[in-house]
């Protein structure tokens, strides 16, 4: 299973696109967790074990699950 990948925030402003600084940033502290994501969907690609929902469906299901929690 995939490692979920958490990014430590830098700033408190959210609503501004980061800079470019602190996207190379994020993906420096990040490069060896989402290597090895990229490297498991590879091979679980290659192994014809990938989903065939598209990303509508995956989100519309993520939804109609949160919603049935409350």
């Amino acid at each position: 299973m995939n490692k979920l990948i958490q990014p430590v925030p830098e700033r408190e402003d959210f609503s501004a696109e980061p800079s470019e600084a602190e996207l190379e940033a994020w993906f420096e502290r990040n490069r060896d967790a989402l290597k090895e994501s990229l490297d498991v969907a590879r091979r679980q690609l290659a192994e014809g074990r990938s989903d065939k929902r598209t990303v509508a469906e995956i989100i519309a299901e993520g939804t109609r699950r949160h919603l049935a929690k409350r």
